[in-house]
């Protein structure tokens, strides 16, 4: 699109979720941003949704 800068976008996006991210006490909290983070960005239907849905139920079953 004519008047985009995907440079300036993906560095605003960082600045945002930063302080977030560095107050993550735990990998468990810093995991939680993240997925905050990709709600944002993403749509409802995308496919990434199943496939982080069957990793997290894999990954949880895993531990117990």
């Amino acid at each position: 699109m004519a008047g985009k800068d995907p440079e300036r976008s993906q560095r605003l996006t960082a600045e945002l979720w930063a302080p977030r991210l560095n107050d993550a006490a735990s990998p468990r909290a810093r995991a939680v941003v993240l997925l905050d983070l990709a709600r944002a960005r993403l749509a409802d239907d995308d496919p990434l949704w199943s496939s982080l849905a069957e990793q997290l139920g894999k990954y949880l079953k895993a531990k117990g």
